[in-house]
């Protein structure tokens, strides 16, 4: 049954409990992006919650029950009603102990940030903002909600989330939040690996990655949760690059295109392309920096690394594939170059390409024109091969049985496999009855053992 928003309000206010827009969804509505989504706050507990959604005949989930929260499907949506929080945290968990809190001003005093700590009456729109969120989000601000070492200290995590803020909405974070992520990053080191890597995740594909980290750098989080990438600080390149290894790096992530069934995969090929270049840096005969194989290097140092980030397998052999890959350039001027490449790519080769562009620029050099051809090529011979794929051998197993006088058996699958091949490399046009005739009755790869050709 659909249930929708009007009746769930509705149900909550006949029972007599509370409910509250509130998160990162308020904070969004305000800005005018994001889908209308909405995630709840409520002082029913979550037994009640689920109990309520279940006598509209809505969909439920308990997945986050543990936590207080309950997911409902409303308006065809996935939304979450959460019991008010009143966390409480013991140093260096690596998940938070959840308590319930009794009111929504509690709840509220338990969020991390100003921009995310607002909250809306579902049923009235009285807005409650008791830290200055609207003027923040106004102002393009991150600030924590009180005493920021102390926010960060209750979870770490919320260090990570900042960053990540910073990266998607392009706001800058308030003097006192970002010395409070410093004075407490080494407590990044107690999360589970699960929750940083999520984090991670959101961070790179945001619109602003490069920025969320260029803010990790500064705040040292980067030798607690990324050692691998530590080299790459201060590595100078040479006269083709504009930054070091790191800042080519951030820049590489920044402009990578951010969209495609793939993307994580992008992403994540992006931050490690050149994870290999601190590890084989020498200086050339020229005096200039050289970095002779690093992408094979890098291939397989970014093994264990992301293994230890538990990255799905799959995403995680694409990624490596992008690693390795990522300084083939093939002759645009050979058809047999550029299919090798595309072979090489394993079917990614539009990834490749996506990361072989944000891989340009911040180079010293436009590249442009060549990925545009590269690109424009590739295309081209793949929709040729898409065509030609699809031709089937101008001989049927009834043409060749009259052609042989011989009963059907596994010979014509053969010899029509060989004919579609031939349709395949150009050497057969589709259809040609005749010349195909012709091909089988001359050659002598076509003996058919018994036959009277």
């Amino acid at each position: 049954m659909r249930v929708s928003r009007e009746q769930l309000v509705a149900a909550f206010g006949r029972a007599g409990f509370e409910l509250w827009v509130v998160g990162g969804d308020l904070r969004d509505q305000i800005l005018g992006i994001g889908g209308g989504d909405e995630d709840f706050a409520t002082n029913a507990g979550p037994d009640q919650v689920e109990a309520l959604a279940r006598a509209l005949g809505a969909n439920v989930t308990t997945v986050g029950k543990r936590f207080g929260t309950i997911g409902v499907l409303l308006d065809g949506r996935w939304t979450e009603i959460t019991t008010f929080r009143g966390d409480s945290y013991a140093g260096g968990t690596r998940w938070p102990e959840v308590t319930f809190g009794a009111s929504i001003e509690e709840d509220l005093a338990r969020r991390d940030f100003t921009i995310n700590a607002l909250a809306r009456e579902a049923g009235t729109g009285r807005e409650l903002d008791l830290y200055g969120g609207r003027a923040d989000i106004a102002a393009r601000v991150i600030r924590a909600v009180g005493e920021p070492e102390r926010r960060f200290r209750e979870d770490p995590l919320r260090i990570l989330r900042g960053l990540r803020f910073a990266a998607k909405l392009g706001f800058e974070i308030e003097p006192a939040t970002l010395a409070g992520m410093a004075a407490t990053v080494e407590l990044l080191a107690t999360l589970s690996q699960e929750r940083i890597t999520a984090e991670l995740d959101k961070l790179i594909q945001a619109p602003q990655a490069g920025r969320g980290l260029e803010l990790m750098r500064d705040v040292g989080a980067l030798p607690v949760i990324l050692p691998e990438l530590v080299p790459m600080v201060g590595c100078e390149q040479n006269h083709w690059h504009q930054f070091d290894v790191w800042g080519h790096t951030a820049a590489t992530v920044q402009a990578m295109m951010k969209e495609g069934p793939h993307v994580r995969a992008r992403c994540w090929g992006a931050l490690l392309h050149d994870l290999g270049k601190p590890a084989v840096r020498h200086v050339k005969k020229d005096g200039e920096w050289g970095f002779y194989r690093h992408d094979a290097v890098g291939y397989e140092l970014a093994g264990p690394l992301l293994d230890r980030l538990k990255l799905a397998h799959k995403d995680a052999a694409i990624i490596r594939l992008l690693v390795q890959r990522h300084m083939d350039r093939p002759n645009i001027a050979e058809r047999r170059s550029v299919r090798r490449f595309i072979a090489k790519s394993g079917g990614y080769w539009e990834d490749l390409i996506a990361l072989k562009r944000a891989d340009n620029a911040s180079h010293t050099y436009d590249d442009n024109a060549y990925h545009d051809a590269l690109e424009s090529y590739c295309r081209q011979i793949v929709a040729e091969d898409e065509a030609a794929l699809r031709a089937e051998s101008p001989l049927t197993g009834d043409d060749l049985v009259a052609m042989f006088q011989r009963e059907p058996g596994p010979w014509i699958k053969a010899i029509k496999a060989r004919l579609s091949a031939l349709v395949l490399d150009g050497e057969l046009a589709p259809g040609d009855r005749a010349n195909a005739e012709r091909i089988v009755r001359q050659s002598s790869e076509f003996r058919v053992p018994g036959s009277e050709c």
